[in-house]
């Protein structure tokens, strides 16, 4: 029979787990309103490459070929990344968005897709509770609670297998797939974009902008047998942010939601320890943390107040930066069909957390992965 305590605890809960089951579908038809937005300023039949100015004769900062253009003379074949496009009014229009030299400077808007940030910026709250409940651990300090190293570390190790889906899902299982059905050639015709085998050119390094790319991509040449680009690439990019990135940020975010940095304490009887081991029922006027004990001590504004501010401002930036980084990939870089079977592979990660996070029925894996106990987070 539970306690009036496990009653209110789990209503806390239960009302915040709506709020974060709202919150998760807003996040994800965020995401999926850029991705589709990406995808309607590309339009169909474009898929640009980075090329160099130089070998190309132009006077560009940066030159973008479209592989799905049969010469260079064709609409949209070459973008020529100029001063002109560096004013912030120009970011509006198609060129101007990737070239303006500002929004290609946004902090981390570059490295956002690399290793070690596309790692280490999702994993910088829960590595900081893991730190959080060493440090209580080793010193005998009496929060955070003697559950918090576990439960950490069991995140910790649902947030690395999160991201061992894209390397070894993508990279090795779902790559050895995608080479069996393109050398059969069963579905390149119809998901590489407007472009099909009768049009490619016969001599593979005929390929009109083949001798503007740098000299290392040649192999790639030799590897697809085909123009470097051409051939059907599923966007990896895309299964990063919405299957790596996102999921991983939401997770972590949705803990810190749910549970404070420093334990709840319940408004009824609450059961405490004694100096002398002695166990006793205390009633408490209202629900607070524990660091309510020192309301205004320096110790309980950076618990209760300036570390949760902090880290929402590091998950909302870091949401800006990977939604900015999700259109460009979209519009830009990949065809409609790539990015799409991307998503759609990223889902076999959002659903799953998302379900994890917020759906009752799944409570039990909740807690296998290192959501805790509600009761278990009380002093």
């Amino acid at each position: 029979m539970k306690s009036r305590d496990d009653e209110e605890i789990g209503q806390i809960h239960s009302s915040r787990r709506k709020v974060l089951g709202l919150l998760w579908k807003i996040h994800f038809f965020i995401g999926l309103l850029v991705l589709c937005f990406g995808m309607l300023c590309n339009g169909g039949g474009r898929k640009y490459v980075s090329a160099d100015p130089l070998k190309a004769s132009m006077d560009c900062q940066k030159l973008y070929v479209n592989v799905y253009s049969i010469s260079p003379e064709d609409e949209g074949a070459i973008i020529c990344c100029t001063d002109h496009f560096n004013h912030w009014w120009n970011i509006f229009s198609y060129e101007g968005f990737l070239c303006n030299s500002k929004i290609r400077s946004i902090p981390l808007s570059r490295s956002i897709t690399r290793f070690p940030d596309s790692w280490l910026l999702p994993l910088v709250p829960i590595a900081l509770r893991l730190l959080i409940a060493l440090f209580g651990k080793l010193s005998n300090r009496p929060h955070p609670n003697p559950h918090d190293l576990w439960t950490n570390t069991k995140r910790f190790i649902f947030h690395i297998l999160i991201f061992q889906f894209r390397g070894w899902g993508l990279y090795v299982f779902l790559n050895m797939i995608e080479d069996i059905v393109l050398s059969s050639n069963l579905v390149s015709n119809h998901i590489s974009g407007s472009v099909t085998t009768n049009q490619m050119p016969p001599d593979l390094r005929s390929c009109w902008y083949t001798s503007w790319l740098k000299d290392s991509w040649y192999n790639d040449i030799d590897k697809t047998r085909s123009c470097y680009g051409l051939p059907f690439d599923f966007s990896d990019h895309v299964v990063l942010f919405f299957s790596h990135s996102f999921p991983s940020m939401i997770f972590e975010a949705s803990f810190c939601f749910l549970f404070p940095f420093l334990p709840v304490r319940c408004s009824s009887f609450t059961q405490v320890v004694d100096m002398d081991g002695s166990t006793s029922r205390r009633q408490e006027n209202n629900i607070s943390t524990v660091a309510s004990r020192s309301e205004f001590s320096p110790m309980a504004f950076i618990w209760n107040n300036l570390l949760p501010i902090m880290l929402l401002i590091l998950f909302l930036y870091l949401n800006v930066v990977t939604l900015l980084a999700v259109h460009s990939t979209a519009a830009y870089f990949h065809s409609i069909g790539e990015v799409i079977v991307g998503y759609l592979i990223s889902l076999l990660v959002q659903l799953p957390v998302g379900w994890i996070i917020w759906a009752d029925e799944w409570r039990h894996v909740r807690h296998l992965v290192g959501f805790p106990m509600e009761r278990q987070h009380m002093d």
